[in-house]
C-alpha cells in the first residue's frame, strides 16, 4: 500500500515538473519571441530611414542613393554604427565587385554612371556585416521587385514603373541574428530576423514645376529669412502653375533659427506659395486646381516642425511644407553649364589674349590711327589719350557708328553723352567701365568688360546720374524686347556689377556673366555649393543699392515654349538666362522699388545668402527665377515673384514614398 503511494506521488511530481518546466519553455519562447518582435520592428524603423534618404538622393544615380542610405543607416542603426572591418563589399547587381568604396565620389555630384533600366550591370549593391556578423546589410539601387526572399511580394502588384526598369527602386534589407535568451535551454538554436524597405521614386506623381526660388544649402537652417516687419515674399501661380518654393537643407548643422525663417506681419503670412485657387487676398488668381508647393528635404527625416519653419500659417502660409527629394543645380547645370565654361573661355581669350589689341591685330596696325583688322574684323580703337579724352569738352553727344568698337583702356568713364548706334555691334573693354552720364550701346550681340582685379574689384560702376541701357530696341520695359536676332551676352571679366542710388540700368535680352577672374564655373554638373574662402572672394558680384532703377530681362527669342535641347547646343545657347555668378559669401545682393524689373533666370548658386529687397510700402513684381545657397529678403515691401514656365528652368521633383 505504501509502495503505491509513493508511486503515486513520484508521478504527480514528474507530471508536476513537467508541466513546470514546459510553463517555463512557453515563458522562455514568449519573451524570445517579444524580443524577437521588438528587435524587427526597431530595425524595420531604421531601414524606413535609410531607405527614404537613400530615395531622396536617388535621381543623382544609383550610387547617391546607396551612399545616402549608408550614411543614414550608420547614423540611426541602435545596435550598430560601424560596419565589421573588411566586411563592405561595393559591386553592381551582376556581383562585379568594385575595389575602392564609391561614396567619396558622389557626395558632391552626380554618379559618372547612371542607373540604366533593366541593366543589372548599371545598378548599385552594398553588402556588409555588423557586430561580428550579428548583423547582415545589403542596400541595392536597381531592385527588381518581387523578390523571392520575401514571399509576401507575390500577392503585391506594385513593382515599379515597368519604363524605368528597376531603377525607381532602393532596397535596404537588415537580417539579424538573434541568440535566444531563454529558450536556448529547449535545444532552440539562433533565429535570423530580416527586414526590408523599399523605396520607390514615384513616376506616376512625378511633377515637373518651376520653383520661384531654389535655394541649395544641405545642412544649415535660417535657408530662406525675410527682415522687417512689413517685408514678405509671395510665389505667385502663373496660369495653371502654382507658387514653389524649393529647399534642399537636411537640418543637420547650424539651426539657431528654423530653415523657413519668416516674420510676422500686420497683412498676414511674410511668406506663402499661392496655389492657383488659393483664398489668400495676397495671391493671384491662377486657373485651375493645383496646389502649391513648399518643398523641404528635411521633412523626410521627421524634423520638428520648430525646425522646419515658424508657424504655419501665422508666419507663412497658404501651403505647408512637404517632404522633398534635393535637387541641387543639376538642372541648371545641365542646361547651361557648358555654354557658360565656352563663353567665359571666349571672353578671357579676346580680352587677355593679344596684349591689350584686338584679336589678329598686330600693334603696327595700330601706330598711325585708330582701327585695325584682325580675324576677318574691323575695329575702331578706343586708346592712349582717347581713354580721357574721346568725352571731355563735348558740347553735344558723341554717336560711334562703328559695329566693332574697342576700348583698350585701364579704366574708361562715361561722363558724357555716348551712343554706340550700330546693329549686331561687338564692344569691348579691356578694363573697367565707369557710368556717370548716359551711355546707351543699341543692338550688341557681345559686350565684353575686363574690369578690374585688384583696388576695388569693380568691373562695372553705375553711379549717381548714370544711366546705362543696352539692347533696349525702343521698348519701355526690357520684358517687351522679345523675339529672335537680338539676344546679348554681356561679360565682366574681373570685379563686381555695382549700381549705385540714383542709377538706371537697362540690360534688355542679356545674359549677364560675372566671370570673378574666369575658370570659375565648375567642371562637372551638379556640384555642391561652395562655402570655401575661395568662393567667398571672388570678384563678380552683383550690387544694386537702394535707390537704383533696374531692368533685367534674359534672351527671349524662343516665346511660347521652353528651347529644345539641340537649340541650347547650337543657336541659343542663353536662353531664359539673365545672370550667373559663382561668387559666394553675403555681398550679392539686389535692392529697388517699384521700378526694379527682373525677366529669367538669375543663377547665383554660391551666394549666402542673396539679398533680395522690396521697396518700401511698394510691392514690386518679378518674372523671376532665383537660384542660390539661401535667400534673405528685406526692405519692408512685398516681393511677388512669377516666373514664367516657358521662361524659367524646370526642376523634376520626383515624389518620394515607401512601397514596402
Amino acid at each position: 500500500m505504501r509502495a503505491g503511494v509513493d508511486r503515486e506521488r513520484g508521478a504527480v511530481m514528474m507530471l508536476t515538473a513537467f508541466i513546470t518546466v514546459g510553463a517555463l519553455m512557453m515563458v522562455a519562447l514568449v519573451v524570445d519571441l517579444g524580443q524577437l518582435r521588438v528587435d524587427r520592428r526597431t530595425n524595420k524603423s531604421v531601414a524606413d530611414v535609410a531607405a527614404r534618404a537613400g530615395i531622396g538622393r536617388l535621381a543623382f544615380g544609383p550610387w547617391s542613393g546607396v551612399c545616402k542610405a549608408r550614411e543614414f543607416l550608420l547614423g540611426n542603426a541602435k545596435g550598430f554604427s560601424s560596419f565589421d572591418t573588411g566586411s563592405e563589399t561595393w559591386s553592381n547587381a551582376n556581383a562585379l565587385v568594385y575595389g575602392a568604396n564609391p561614396c567619396p565620389s558622389v557626395v558632391s555630384a552626380p554618379d559618372a554612371n547612371p542607373c540604366k533600366p533593366n541593366l543589372p550591370s548599371s545598378w548599385a549593391k552594398l553588402q556588409a556585416t555588423a557586430r561580428q556578423g550579428r548583423f547582415t546589410i545589403e542596400i541595392q539601387s536597381g531592385y527588381v521587385l518581387p523578390d523571392p526572399r520575401f514571399p509576401s511580394d507575390a500577392t503585391m502588384g506594385d513593382t515599379g514603373g515597368t519604363e524605368h526598369g528597376a531603377c525607381d527602386n532602393l532596397a535596404v534589407i537588415i537580417s539579424e541574428r538573434q541568440e535566444p535568451s531563454f529558450a536556448q535551454v529547449g535545444g532552440h538554436g539562433s533565429t535570423v530576423v530580416r527586414t526590408r524597405s523599399v523605396g520607390r521614386l514615384n513616376s506616376a506623381e512625378t511633377l515637373d514645376f518651376v520653383a520661384a526660388l531654389q535655394l541649395l544649402e544641405l545642412h544649415d537652417c535660417d535657408v530662406l529669412q525675410t527682415g522687417g516687419a512689413g517685408t514678405r515674399v509671395i510665389a505667385q501661380p502663373y496660369g495653371v502653375y502654382p507658387g514653389t518654393f524649393q529647399i534642399d537643407s537636411d537640418a543637420t548643422g547650424a539651426c539657431p533659427q528654423p530653415i523657413i525663417n519668416g516674420q510676422a506681419t500686420a497683412g498676414g503670412p511674410s511668406i506663402v506659395a499661392c496655389s492657383v485657387t488659393s483664398t489668400n487676398p495676397d495671391c493671384d488668381p491662377g486657373v485651375g486646381s493645383r496646389a502649391s508647393r513648399i518643398g523641404v528635404y528635411a521633412k523626410n527625416f521627421n524634423k520638428p516642425d520648430s525646425i522646419v519653419a515658424t508657424s504655419y500659417p501665422s508666419t507663412y502660409g497658404d501651403t505647408a511644407a512637404v517632404a522633398s527629394p534635393r535637387t541641387g543645380r543639376k538642372y541648371s547645370d545641365l542646361r547651361y553649364r557648358e555654354n557658360v565654361v565656352a563663353l567665359d573661355d571666349d571672353a578671357e581669350a579676346v580680352i587677355t589674349g593679344n596684349s591689350g589689341r584686338p584679336p589678329g591685330c598686330s600693334a603696327a596696325s595700330l601706330v598711325l590711327s585708330n582701327t585695325c583688322t584682325g580675324n576677318g574684323l574691323t575695329w575702331r580703337v578706343v586708346q592712349g589719350l582717347e581713354c580721357s579724352s574721346l568725352l571731355s569738352g563735348l558740347l553735344v553727344p558723341l554717336v560711334l557708328t562703328n559695329q566693332n568698337v574697342w576700348f583698350n583702356c585701364s579704366s574708361f568713364s562715361v561722363s558724357a553723352p555716348l551712343t554706340l548706334s550700330a546693329a549686331n555691334s561687338y564692344v569691348v573693354f579691356t578694363g573697367k567701365l565707369s557710368v556717370s552720364s548716359a551711355f546707351t550701346i543699341t543692338d550688341p550681340r557681345k559686350v565684353y568688360v575686363g574690369g578690374e582685379a585688384a583696388a576695388n574689384k569693380i568691373g562695372v560702376d553705375v553711379g549717381s546720374g548714370g544711366v546705362f541701357k543696352v539692347n533696349t530696341g525702343g521698348v519701355p520695359l526690357c520684358s517687351a524686347r522679345t523675339g529672335p536676332g537680338h539676344s546679348n551676352r554681356f561679360v565682366i571679366g574681373n570685379g563686381r556689377f555695382k549700381a549705385g542710388s540714383g542709377a538706371i540700368v537697362k540690360l534688355c535680352q542679356t545674359f549677364t556673366f560675372l566671370a570673378s577672374g574666369y575658370n570659375k564655373v565648375p567642371t562637372t554638373d551638379g556640384t555642391v555649393p561652395c562655402s570655401t574662402t575661395a568662393c567667398t572672394n571672388y570678384t563678380g558680384t552683383i550690387d544694386v543699392s537702394s535707390g537704383a532703377s533696374v531692368d533685367l530681362s534674359a534672351a527671349n527669342e524662343i516665346t511660347g515654349r521652353l528651347p529644345s535641347e539641340s537649340e541650347l547646343k547650337t543657336t541659343n545657347p542663353f536662353e531664359d538666362l539673365g545672370l550667373w555668378t559663382e561668387a559666394g559669401g553675403a555681398t550679392n545682393g539686389l535692392s529697388g522699388g517699384a521700378s526694379t524689373s527682373l525677366t529669367g533666370v538669375f543663377f547665383l548658386p554660391n551666394a549666402e545668402p542673396f539679398t533680395l529687397a522690396g521697396g518700401g510700402a511698394l510691392p514690386i513684381e518679378l518674372s523671376a527665377q532665383f537660384v542660390s545657397t539661401t535667400l534673405k529678403v528685406t526692405g519692408n515691401g512685398t516681393v511677388n515673384l512669377v516666373p514664367n514656365p516657358e521662361d524659367s528652368i524646370p526642376v523634376r521633383i520626383y515624389t518620394t514614398l515607401l512601397v514596402r
